[in-house]
């Protein structure tokens, strides 16, 4: 019995059409590196509150502890280095419009490895705030 290679030729053909092109690669990931960008400067506003919440727990009457001090000092070294990482990321991103395929895929992937250290950054600073916030808030 002879089977027909050409049913199997056509599926192959429709499964290979259905493949995204190298542009649309790009364009996916290119949108996910974005959409982490916004993710992580919707925080922003945390960081800013953050801080100031804690420079006035360090500036209080209340924190006279050298230890407390320098543990708020840290939290709130660690809410400054977070916003200068986005700062930084940002002013170094640049659309990869115009590159190869190839090319852009590599830049995307990378900054996306980038972006999401700067969104755990982020987020490990922002629980270390309301950590020592929730400890000396208590303390009064």
């Amino acid at each position: 019995m002879k089977t027909s290679r050409l049913p199997l030729f056509f599926l192959a053909l429709g499964l290979a059409s259905c493949a995204p092109s190298p542009e649309k690669k790009v364009e996916v990931l290119q949108t996910e590196v974005l959409a982490l960008h916004d993710s992580a400067m919707a925080k922003m506003g945390d960081l800013y509150t953050r801080r100031k919440e804690l420079t006035y727990l360090k500036d209080s009457v209340v924190v006279q502890d050298t230890l407390a001090r320098r543990s708020l000092t840290n939290g709130i070294s660690g809410l400054v280095r977070a916003d200068e990482r986005m700062m930084q990321w940002m002013h170094q991103y640049k659309s990869p419009e115009g590159k190869a395929p190839e090319e852009a895929m590599v830049y995307l992937e990378q900054q996306k490895v980038k972006i999401e250290e700067v969104r755990r950054a982020i987020a490990q600073s922002l629980r270390s705030a309301d950590s020592l916030n929730s400890l000396y808030r208590t303390s009064k």
